[in-house]
């Protein structure tokens, strides 16, 4: 057991320390970050990446503070240094630092209390932890235009504070472990909202440091109310250290700024014919894509899988860049329902994900993405996928559309997709109707059970060609298959492909393959193009 015990602590300490180590770097990253934003070195468009990567700097550090919090929560220290202070006064100042992190997010903050004057005594840096902990939470899970009120109260020996939102609330079957270490309601897992779950488990050891109870009582979908009741005076605080009152310090809340600033204009390429459905629930790296990425292509951006398939009828894009971990439908939901749809199989979904294992990456690829990246990624290598994968469906384009489609060799599986299935459907009842000069695109698309619309979106989508080209191109490599057998007169084949002008068949003959029928068919056969 000695031994167990101090190879937990050697631990405790390495990973305390390397926590301590991270924040260093951070600092020297976040400091030459703040020069280059307050100085003028670079534009007002730099301007804006740098406060996106200052604000993700502060999420690196306040995401290292949990770790080094959540070792230290069973030897958080028990000393306390206790003062008094004027209730309302430290109150309002607590409040009154959300405040502008509330405008942001368009939550009400108000704050009361009913007394006029109330003197109380606690730690400081210990009640500024449990409040910013509280507030935090409040803030974090009431959504936009939810209110939060704070309330000071004096209920005879004691004090007490309630924090009441309008957030998503915890499930009830879960509440019993609220101030567990870890704990995060199942309601909040695929919420963009980043958290440890251990903040409530720091704040109950906290309260219980100064002889106080807290209790919350919690709604799914109506809100969360906390309430922390502490005893007056400073007679119970039997081992704490009594000092005097320490200088005002604000509680450290993080800088928000909306993604969503009129000055933040997404770029897009005009010029560019390809299109990119970038699908991420994280503003700033949703903002960061669609920047980046529209230097090179038209880009649209949209938070969910959900809202994703609503968006791909109309824009019709040639690949799709997604999160993995989004709400309402992720990006393996989403993946699974384009290439499910025979009007979206045929579009690259490109995968991203924090989850870099081979097994969540197997697990991707099966459900048929088309490429998986880990985070965090090279920006370099992603255009290179992005561009590979577009340049692929090119091929493909060449590949759909051979003379020897039938005899191609295909990729192990493809034979089982939609899209290959769909396009030799097509085929096969092109050749079924082949002599029919009558047989139209409409009666295919009847065929296929498929509005004229969509069938026509999905045959330029897999050969690049529209439906009516591709419906003569089958005849043309049927035309040109038999006038390579040399068994039929060029105005037989014209006949079994569907023309009923010998003429115009030559000619569309011509137009395609450079050449006459007779031409294309060799010297050697006796066949002559006026033969007939």
């Amino acid at each position: 057991l000695r031994k167990q015990k101090k190879a937990s602590e050697e631990k405790a300490r390495f990973f305390i320390n390397t926590a301590h180590d991270i924040r260093t770097p951070l600092t020297l990253i976040k400091a030459p970050l703040e020069e280059l934003r307050n100085g003028d070195m670079v534009n007002e468009e730099g301007k804006s990446h740098v406060s996106m990567a200052l604000r993700n700097v502060d999420v690196l550090l306040r995401l290292t503070t949990n770790l080094i919090n959540f070792e230290r929560i069973d030897t958080y220290s028990s000393r306390l240094y206790v003062s008094e202070y004027e209730l309302d006064s430290y109150m309002s100042g607590i409040c009154d630092t959300f405040r502008s992190y509330a405008s942001v997010k368009h939550i009400r903050l108000d704050y009361e209390n009913n007394f006029s004057y109330l003197n109380v005594w606690f730690d400081r840096d210990k009640m500024d932890s449990i409040l910013k902990n509280i507030l935090s939470n409040a803030m974090k899970y009431t959504p936009e235009n939810g209110s939060i009120h704070v309330s000071a109260s004096e209920c005879g020996d004691n004090w007490c504070i309630e924090v009441k939102d309008t957030g998503i609330g915890i499930p009830r079957n879960e509440q019993k472990g609220l101030f567990h270490a870890y704990f995060r309601g199942s309601n909040v897992i695929n919420l963009k909202v980043s958290g440890s779950g251990i903040g409530l488990a720091l704040v109950h050891r906290l309260v219980q440091l100064h002889g106080g109870k807290i209790s919350i009582e919690s709604t799914t979908e109506q809100g969360t109310q906390v309430k922390i009741i502490f005893p007056k005076g400073n007679k119970h605080f039997h081992k704490a250290t009594i000092i005097s009152q320490t200088p005002e310090h604000p509680v450290t809340v993080p800088e928000v700024i909306s993604p969503f600033s009129p000055s933040v204009t997404p770029k897009q390429n005009p010029d560019s014919s390809r299109r990119i459905l970038v699908v991420e629930d994280n503003d700033d790296l949703r903002i960061y894509l669609t920047n980046t990425l529209g230097e090179d292509y038209q880009v649209q951006s949209c938070l969910n899988g959900k809202e994703a398939l609503e968006i791909l009828p109309g824009f019709k894009p040639d690949l799709v860049l997604s999160d993995i971990m989004m709400p309402e439908m992720s990006g393996d939901e989403l993946c699974a329902a384009i290439k499910g749809n025979i009007e979206t199989s045929h579009i690259p979904v490109l995968l991203l994900t924090a989850l870099g294992d081979e097994k969540n990456m197997l697990e991707g690829l099966k459900i048929g993405a088309d490429d998986y990246m880990a985070k965090p990624f090279s920006i370099n290598i992603l255009k290179a996928s992005i561009d590979r994968l577009i340049s692929n469906r090119l091929l493909l384009y060449k590949k759909y559309g051979s003379p020897d489609f039938e005899n191609e060799k295909w990729p192990k599986g493809c034979r089982d997709t939609l899209d290959w299935k769909f396009i030799v459907s097509v085929r096969e009842n092109v050749e079924k109707n082949m002599a029919d000069p009558d047989f139209t695109v409409d009666m295919l698309c009847s065929l296929h059970h498929m509005s004229r619309s969509s069938f026509y979106n999905k045959v330029k989508a897999l050969t690049d060609c529209s439906p009516a080209d591709y419906v003569r191109l089958i005849r043309m490599q049927c035309a040109a298959r038999m006038l390579k057998e040399g068994e039929r007169s060029i105005t037989e084949i014209a006949d079994m492909t569907g023309f009923c002008d010998a003429k115009y068949f030559r000619e569309v003959f011509r137009k395609h393959f450079g050449v006459s029928p007779s031409e294309y068919r060799g010297k050697g056969t006796g066949e002559k193009e006026n033969s007939d």
